[in-house]
């Protein structure tokens, strides 16, 4: 009997830190025909045009899209896959190929491309939660691991005007500008909602809400692990000054906080949250820059339950 076929579109980005060569990943799609499988692989020009390559795919019924590069390459496939709407079935895979590879880590991924690909035969399909996150009337932007203002957007715009930064560095160009704006980012006094019900943060300078155990794949701020419970981790950090701030930073890395309180450290959990500074703060999803929240341009982040079809490691 012959082996029902099925559809796959690997997502390139010659662009990532470790993009995997074309052959590579030719060789990779051909080992999977014998297995019932048809992959192509098509060359990203952009992060718009990876979005609506993955769009396109899902709309025409594929089985799979995978993306191969970091996070960054991830959430446009993601977005797209997304946008087809709720009857799309085409599942979402990575093939590590960035600086961090968050998603990939939390996911258990291999780093080999072959044997990433070849999670499409053995590799289990998992429906995940995704973050949506705007501000004011900008485009909604979907999310699987991080929307972040304050500290860490500032070192993600830091790094963009820096790309070269990234390429020598990796993931350490983010430590090495986040330790100018540990000293730089002002702490504002924001008011942030969550699911409805007000707090107010005298001096915020780090807020992010968090699908993932591992934020940045370093820092575990949180053991839940549950991607489809429809709630995000909301971690806010309130201080001034340098040392302050460095203290927190380091228990947050030495520590599971929520298993006990941190002062300076405050975490929730919730499906709908807003988060109104009285000054700019940058705003970035999954290490993207997305822009700036503001007095008059709040920071929206909304839970999408069950949105999409992730290809996990057993």
């Amino acid at each position: 009997m012959p082996v029902p076929r099925q559809t796959a579109v690997v997502i390139t980005n010659p662009a990532a830190r470790r993009a995997v060569a074309l052959p590579v990943l030719l060789a990779a799609a051909r080992a999977l025909e014998p297995r019932g499988w048809d992959v192509t692989i098509e060359v990203a020009s952009s992060r718009l045009d990876a979005v609506e390559r993955a769009e396109r795919h899902a709309r025409a019924g594929v089985d799979a899209v995978l993306a191969c590069g970091g996070d960054g390459t991830l959430t446009p496939v993601v977005n797209g896959v997304r946008a087809a709407g709720d009857g799309a079935t085409t599942a979402v895979g990575v093939i590590p190929a960035g600086t961090a590879n968050v998603w990939a880590a939390d996911a258990r991924i291999p780093r080999d491309p072959t044997r990433a690909l070849a999670l499409l035969v053995h590799g289990e399909r998992r429906r995940v939660d995704l973050g949506v996150a705007w501000v004011a009337e900008e485009p909604r932007v979907r999310f699987l691991l991080v929307c972040g203002a304050g500290l860490d957007a500032a070192a993600v715009e830091a790094v963009e005007a820096r790309p070269g930064w990234k390429r020598l560095l990796g993931r350490y160009a983010y430590g090495l500008v986040g330790l100018a704006a540990l000293a730089s980012v002002p702490a504002v006094e924001a008011v942030v909602s969550l699911d409805g019900d007000e707090e107010r943060l005298p001096r915020l300078f780090f807020a992010c809400a968090t699908n993932t155990r591992r934020y940045g794949g370093v820092v575990a701020l949180t053991q839940r692990q549950a991607l489809d419970d429809g709630l995000l981790e909301v971690t806010m950090f309130e201080g001034d000054g340098l040392w302050a701030r460095l203290s927190l930073g380091l228990q947050a890395i030495r520590g599971r906080l929520d298993e006990r309180a941190v002062r300076g450290i405050v975490q929730r959990q919730a499906s709908g949250i807003t988060i109104t500074p009285a000054r700019s703060l940058p705003v970035e999803v999954d290490g993207d820059a997305i822009g700036h929240c503001g007095p008059d341009a709040p920071l929206h982040v909304e839970v999408e339950p069950r949105a999409v079809t992730m290809i996990v490691g057993r």
